[in-house]
């Protein structure tokens, strides 16, 4: 932002654990209740936001880039950019967001950024090349930006610089 390479924006970091590590139920759909129902709404009553889903990015590292996944194509109607960095990716995508898939026009239509990266030496590299494939066969407009490195800050933060200045 002060390089004036990205927009001013609002980054809200909420913890992506909503049950204990390890323990029974749906984690990502708990944190998924608790960011659309409790995170959203407080953030949006408490400071001047932007409205609209043009305005609303969801983007997550690890655990928290699958999330982001899941949460933002769950709810396009919520979210026009999404960000997934060394992403677990849901098991089941290509049936769960198969309506997506096989709709690109529409689905590009809503999506300004899907972007995703990750590092060749991480072990989430597999599945975040094979979702690239998955993508483009569907012609789904992404970004995939793999790059040197593993599952660790030095490249999240590398992303980061990518993907800030393209939202908003």
């Amino acid at each position: 932002i002060a390089q004036q390479k990205a927009a001013p924006m609002l980054v809200v970091m909420p913890f992506g654990h909503a049950l204990p590590f390890g323990g029974p139920g749906d984690n990502t759909k708990v944190f998924e209740k608790h960011l659309l129902e409790d995170v959203m709404p407080t953030v949006e009553a408490t400071y001047r936001t932007a409205a609209g889903r043009e305005n609303r990015a969801v983007v997550g590292l690890s655990m928290g880039g699958g999330q982001a996944l899941a949460i933002g194509l769950g709810h396009l109607d919520l979210f026009s950019h999404i960000g997934a960095f060394s992403s677990a990716i849901p098991g089941d995508f290509s049936t769960r967001f198969k309506a997506l898939l096989d709709d690109p026009a529409g689905t590009n239509a809503k999506l300004k950024v899907l972007f995703l990266a990750c590092g060749k030496q991480d072990g989430a590299f597999a599945r975040s090349q094979q979702l690239d494939k998955t993508l483009t066969a569907h012609k789904i407009d992404h970004t995939f930006y793999p790059t040197a490195g593993r599952h660790n800050f030095a490249v999240w933060r590398q992303y980061l610089g990518q993907v800030a200045p393209v939202l908003f």
